[in-house]
């Protein structure tokens, strides 16, 4: 069954060396291992290992995760190594899911990258092509600000998924992400599928070159910037306007993600 996961997840990006990020909420996580145990526990949080050269953040790890078993008092560290995927559970439902995902991009000519890397991502739709991601932010002195969102595509049979946007560097003026790399990241996931592949050809000609999808997308992301500074600072609430524009603008840019899925279950076995 297909599962649409709308989330406003934070994985906060530090520039020093040990960052660590904990949700308030109080979820019960279970953890699969990669040795096909699990385990439960109240969940505190990840730490980071980040390592950065001036402001920018070069490198970024989960190290570990660390919980309370249930029915303990003594919180405990899980080694990101030993970890597979980890399940969040909000009372009897599950809050969100977090996998340990290989990742390639998208380099010159669509064409990707050789090397790839491991990512713990939360998965944001579940169909024939899953569609991971996580919010960005860069975090100083003053706080931590929201800077784009990484998505990844991936069909359950291969060994790696994709990053769908194009990657971005910490500093920059521009909210959200670009979506420059995106057919060639569908081509590479799901264009053995002859009438996908001629669907993305028709995105690529009218979405992205005609009418510029990526140029309208970064406004609408300014706008709804400004729209949410303005709801929170009438509730006197603007401490959390970073938040809430992470969520909304990471549910404005899913739904091209998902309306391209669709069209592969469409058109594909």
């Amino acid at each position: 069954m297909k599962k649409i996961l709308l989330l406003s997840s934070l994985l906060l990006f530090s520039c020093s060396l040990l960052s660590q990020y904990s949700d308030k909420t109080d979820y019960i996580a279970e953890f699969s291992m990669e040795d096909g145990s699990t385990l439960k526990g109240h969940y505190f949080g990840e730490i980071t290992h980040s390592s950065s050269v001036g402001a920018f953040v070069v490198s970024n790890r989960i190290a570990s995760f660390q919980y309370t078993p249930l029915g303990e008092d003594k919180r405990k560290k899980l080694s990101a190594r030993d970890v597979k995927k980890i399940v969040y559970y909000n009372g009897d439902d599950v809050a969100k899911i977090q996998e340990k995902i290989q990742v390639k991009t998208v380099i010159k000519n669509g064409k990707l990258s050789s090397d790839t890397d491991e990512e713990f991502e939360y998965l944001l739709y579940d169909g024939k092509i899953k569609l991971y991601g996580s919010n960005v932010f860069f975090c100083e002195n003053m706080g931590c600000y929201y800077t784009h969102t990484n998505f990844y595509i991936k069909k359950d049979a291969d060994p790696y998924a994709v990053l769908a946007v194009k990657p971005k560097g910490q500093m920059s003026f521009k909210l959200g992400s670009s979506i420059e790399n995106t057919v060639d990241a569908f081509r590479a996931v799901g264009g053995k599928c002859p009438a996908f592949n001629d669907y993305l050809n028709f995105f690529d000609k009218t979405m992205i070159k005609e009418q510029q999808l990526d140029k309208k997308l970064q406004k609408d992301y300014q706008e709804i910037f400004k729209e949410t500074m303005r709801e929170l600072a009438a509730k006197k609430a603007s401490r959390r306007l970073f938040d809430e524009v992470a969520g909304r603008i990471q549910s404005h840019q899913m739904e091209v993600f998902v309306g391209i899925i669709g069209e592969y279950e469409k058109a594909c076995p």
